[in-house]
């Protein structure tokens, strides 16, 4: 009709777009992105935005920085390096940055760490005498951040202790709150669903309420990839409804990673997502295989066959990965059955403390030593000084250079023919770095130590507890390291090395909790659909899992399950993949 305008409809605006709008207009918000659509991209692109002009030029003004909060120090090195080391954002993990809000404020520390100890159980190791505590206090004790243990009487806290402390300080001290508004206006959290739920406490009840428009906080992750179950690993998962309600939430659609057929299985495993191939996706493969007979290596090798024959896939090279979502297959082959026969006597949660790398004892392993004796033993001489200078050592003088050189040849030479307590007590003899305060006292006593005011319970923990620690020390420490190998690279599990970021061109899922006395999974009961009704969280669980392991793939797909055969896990497998992508060996 003549005079009548016609407007074009616009295009709807992408993810990175709706996060750069939030960012110029002060809005929180929250990116949901599914495996594989660059949510680190799209973190990287926020944080470019804000060191651009005008954002930039007020924050210089201003003396302020944007702090960029991760989950692991190798998410915090590749910000960093993607953002070249740009000095107006301050990326820490969030124990750093909890500490370094705090380290300063010691009266409110010593405050929060009184109405902590106060808090905490009669039983509890931690818990010391509550007016010795105080005497220390009024005397103005230092509080001080330790990856050595707690010790409260000589103002020690530890890493568990740290996130408990921080959300007392931040509860009490208003200005706690404001000065962190004012230092950091822009706060971002990578991988939100493994931030814990006291740090969401202190970002979303206390830090946005109070500072309202002053602060821009961004949550970036995908509540489907929590998998982080035990101790300080635990993840919040999802956001509380209540907390998030100010948040904006943008989804990012996009898949730019897997094949159209993997795309195809991940929009069955789950639905509040659904993907879009983002990058000229082929068309790949994904199939479902079951073994019949026993769960053993032998048919393992049938599937294997059957993907290398009748489905032709290539499984030489360094683009395949296998997954296990159990370990009583391989522990044997892999050289660690002993270890973990270890803590399956402890009970089913020390297995799984164990086997995703969370409990205490295991990760002093994972993190401490073997990262330093890998790089000593590959000659990677920086990587080497870093541990060392990081625990302390200055090497200034050549005596000091021969000293240590000759300790981590001892190391090596003890972590290949010694037991686990010759490695430990070579760190702690040749004072390579501290060890902590419960792996320091059974070495020298690894007998129960029981104390009148325990009761029956606290009595027979602390004797299952020794008894681990004794089988623990006096075991070969070559399967520590086998099983450090095998932790690094087969498991989903792996904070800090492991597949949780990575991708491969083929990924074989292996599945089987026969023997595995699982207690936070059942992949058996999450493919039937028993857990559905009966136990909702533990299905939630596997299937969080299930879905970081199969968004792995590149091209190919394969899951290979050693569990029992049902009519209700067939008919889902068959929805999940096509029947004629299912097969039983």
């Amino acid at each position: 009709m003549v005079g009548e305008a016609v407007t074009a409809a616009q295009p709807e605006k992408t993810a990175d777009e709706r996060i750069a709008d939030c960012l110029t207009n002060g809005r929180s918000f929250v990116l949901d992105a599914g495996a594989g659509a660059g949510k680190t991209y799209s973190l990287v692109e926020g944080l470019k935005k804000l060191c651009a002009p005008p954002i930039a030029d007020r924050l210089k003004r201003d003396g302020q920085q944007i702090a960029c909060i991760t989950y692991t120090n190798v998410a915090k090195d590749q910000v960093i390096e993607r953002i070249q080391g740009n000095s107006l954002v301050r990326v820490s993990t969030i124990h750093d940055f909890l500490w370094s809000t705090l380290q300063p404020h010691q009266q409110a520390l010593r405050q929060a760490l009184l109405d902590f100890n106060g808090a905490l159980p009669p039983a509890s190791a931690r818990r010391v005498d509550q007016a010795e505590l105080r005497a220390k206090v009024d005397g103005r004790l230092e509080v001080k951040y330790s990856d050595r243990g707690s010790k409260f009487l000589d103002g020690r806290i530890f890493h568990d202790d740290l996130l408990s402390i921080a959300c007392i300080a931040y509860a009490r001290y208003d200005k706690l709150v404001r000065i962190v508004a004012s230092r950091y206006p822009y706060i971002f959290v990578d991988e939100y669903q493994d931030t814990s739920a006291a740090v969401v406490d202190i970002l979303l009840r206390r830090i946005l309420p109070l500072v309202g428009g002053k602060v821009v906080l961004g949550f970036f992750g995908d509540k489907m990839q929590n998998i982080y179950h035990h101790g300080e690993h635990k993840g919040i998962g999802t956001l509380p409804a209540d907390l998030a309600a100010p948040l904006e939430v943008i989804v990012k659609r996009e898949n730019r990673r897997c094949s159209l057929s993997v795309i195809n299985v991940l929009n069955k495993i789950r639905t509040d997502i659904t993907q879009i191939p983002g990058n000229m996706n082929v068309q790949g493969d994904a199939a479902y295989i079951r073994v019949g007979g026993a769960a053993d290596e032998a048919g393992l090798q049938r599937a294997r066959e059957l993907l290398t024959g009748t489905l032709a896939w290539n499984l030489v090279g360094h683009g395949k990965r296998e997954l296990y979502l159990t370990h009583r297959l391989i522990a044997r082959k892999a050289g660690f059955a002993d270890l973990l026969q270890a803590f399956a006597d402890r009970g089913g949660f020390a297995k799984d403390a164990l086997t995703d790398g969370s409990d205490r004892r295991i990760a002093f392993f994972l993190e401490k030593v073997e990262p330093l004796a890998q790089a000593w033993e590959k000659g990677q001489i920086g990587e080497t000084l870093g541990r060392l200078h990081g625990a302390g050592h200055r090497l200034a003088s050549r005596a000091a250079k021969s000293g240590v050189r000759d300790a981590l040849n001892t190391l090596i030479d003890k972590r290949g023919a010694g037991t686990v307590r010759e490695v430990l007590e070579t760190i702690r003899d040749r004072q390579l770095f501290p060890l902590t305060d419960d792996l320091s006292i059974r070495l020298e006593n690894n007998q129960p130590i029981l104390t009148a005011e325990m009761d029956e319970a606290a009595q027979e923990r602390e004797q299952a507890d020794a008894k681990l620690y004794a089988a623990l020390l006096a075991l070969p420490y070559a399967q520590v390291a086998a099983f450090a190998r095998f932790f690094m690279t087969n498991t989903p599990f792996a904070t800090k090395h492991g597949v949780k970021g990575d991708e491969f061109e083929t990924v074989l899922v292996v599945l089987d909790d026969s023997g595995a006395a699982w207690n936070f999974y059942s992949f058996d009961k999450y493919l039937s659909g028993a857990d559905d009704a009966a136990n909702p969280e533990r299905a939630n669980r596997s299937r969080n899992v299930f879905y970081v392991c199969c968004s792995r793939a590149r091209q190919r797909l394969a899951v290979i399950d050693m569990g029992k055969a049902s009519a209700a896990k067939t008919a889902r497998m068959q929805a999940l993949f096509g029947a004629d992508r299912c097969f039983e060996v």
